[in-house]
């Protein structure tokens, strides 16, 4: 990969009002903190260019509420509501929960409409986690969403080379198809990542001041293997730090990956929105 022109370090503006069309690859949106207003959270998405979204499980409750919610959205892009698409799966931090009902519970999920992925699944060795609990659990859901013909959503800290040498594994002998999500691992494993085959999902920090390394790995990652995401109601973007973020802020990271590979905020929108559509088989 060759390192890209034009990497940008000021916080980009407010694009919410440019037109874009965007999908959001990885939001929270089953979470308790948006069942007050999720309806006006699905409206400002979408008044912001948001044509569709992928709600995120990581367990069996947030897998299962992630599907239903997605079930029940419209199923093409309204004036109200972008088209909502769902996840279902053992997060790292989950593990403990990930016996064998909950397995066949995640394997039901999976099987039903708008589930389009296996996630989030993973590795996280920054937090005193059992390590070897977590490697059997990912490698054994890696290896369901190669039988059920399925992408994953990769959750990667502190274990690139784990994480690598798992996904190798059913890449060599699945062809398995992914995406690390809310990158902030090294450049080397970005790289990794895209020689796999996989995409690099980039969310709100992109913005954030301190993030001068990241935003230089992002130039490293072509666009065509390039997703965006908000990772709400996680990582609010700048401008909006400090407020829970929400889908409609994802025009912020497009905004801030413009700036990073010197084009508009349109192409980069088209490259992501086209990249999500193909991983994910989204045809709505």
């Amino acid at each position: 990969m060759s390192l890209a022109r034009g990497i940008g370090h000021a916080p980009p503006c407010s694009v919410e009002k440019l037109g874009l069309r965007l999908i959001d690859s990885h939001a929270h949106l089953a979470e308790d903190r948006f069942d007050d207003d999720r309806a006006e959270v699905l409206r400002r998405a979408r008044e912001a260019g948001v044509e569709a979204l992928l709600i995120i499980g990581y367990n069996v409750e947030s897998s299962a509420r992630a599907a239903a919610i997605a079930q029940h959205g419209p199923s093409s892009a309204s004036s109200d509501s972008p088209v909502l698409y769902a996840t279902a799966g053992f997060a790292p931090h989950n593990v403990d929960e990930a016996d064998e009902e909950g397995l066949a519970a995640i394997t039901a999920i999976l099987e039903e409409p708008r589930v389009v992925a296996v996630g989030e699944i993973g590795l996280d060795y920054h937090y005193d986690m059992p390590q070897r609990e977590q490697r059997e659990l990912f490698d054994r859901q890696v290896g369901l969403a190669s039988e059920m013909g399925l992408p994953v959503v990769v959750h990667s800290r502190e274990a690139e080379d784990d994480v690598v040498a798992i996904l190798q594994q059913h890449v060599d002998g699945d062809g398995l198809a992914g995406v690390i999500h809310c990158f902030t691992e090294s450049s080397r494993m970005a790289e990794r990542a895209v020689e796999l085959g996989f995409y690099v999902s980039f969310a709100g920090i992109l913005t954030f001041r301190n993030a001068g390394d990241l935003r230089e790995t992002a130039a490293r990652v072509p666009l065509e293997r390039t997703l965006i995401e908000t990772d709400s109601p996680y990582l609010a973007p700048v401008p909006h730090r400090g407020k829970r973020n929400e889908p409609a802020f994802v025009a912020e990271v497009a905004s801030a990956l413009a700036e990073i590979h010197g084009k508009s905020a349109e192409e980069v929108a088209a490259i992501t929105r086209r990249n999500a559509r193909e991983l994910f088989a989204l045809r709505d």
